[in-house]
């Protein structure tokens, strides 16, 4: 098999896989990957379809090797980020994170999620600045005050929680939590100091379309 043949298959390993036929994506991704084994795009290729099987460990290996392989590529080092992160290994996926941030310090996506990390390690006064990064990326993302505000409350900045609750229930009025929040708004005007989240979560984060 030729290199242009290998890069066939990455090339129809991709459209299934944006079709959504994950199953012939992930014979196209290892045809390529029998024939070269170091081929960053069918690597980060059949790790998107190992991940969208559920198999976390198994796609985590190929994102590694696929960022081994091209360091200084976004796109694999997010992906490597995202899956550690559904494997609960936020450490990791903070680092990677941080490594796709200085690649693309543009994109407000990855900015985000690297504050989601950060907050899912525990290490809120940490992720509060990375929000507000985020923030100014894409300042007509809702999820990305509540996410803030949730920060700042376990901080126990309760007054500026409070305005970002607020800014999001001004720009999503009629979210699913709009009237939990507002109660819970209440309960910290009541008592600023009493600190507590009320059971509330930021949205689960996007993650940009990545193709392989």
């Amino acid at each position: 098999m030729s290199p242009a043949t290998v890069a066939d298959s990455v090339r129809l390993g991709s459209a299934a896989f944006t079709s959504g036929d994950f199953e012939s994506a992930k014979i196209r991704y290892q045809q390529a990957l029998q024939k070269k084994a170091d081929d960053a795009e069918a690597l980060n290729g059949l790790g998107l379809v190992l991940e969208r099987e559920g198999q976390i460990d198994d796609a985590l290996a190929q994102f590694t090797r696929a960022a081994a392989v091209a360091p200084d590529h976004w796109a694999y080092r997010f992906n490597l980020a995202h899956a550690l992160g559904q494997a609960g290994k936020w450490n990791g996926a903070v680092d990677e994170y941080r490594a796709a941030s200085q690649l693309f310090p543009d994109d407000y996506a990855t900015q985000y999620n690297l504050a989601l990390a950060i907050h899912k390690k525990g290490d809120d006064a940490d992720a509060i600045p990375e929000f507000r990064k985020a923030i100014a990326l894409a300042p007509r993302e809702p999820s990305f005050h509540l996410a803030l505000a949730m920060s700042l409350e376990k901080t126990g900045k309760t007054a500026d929680a409070a305005q970002e609750y607020q800014q999001y229930l001004d720009m999503a009025p009629y979210a699913a939590d709009a009237e939990k929040l507002r109660e819970h708004l209440k309960a910290i005007a009541a008592a600023p100091r009493a600190g507590s989240d009320a059971g509330l979560a930021p949205s689960r984060s996007e993650r940009p379309p990545s193709a392989p």
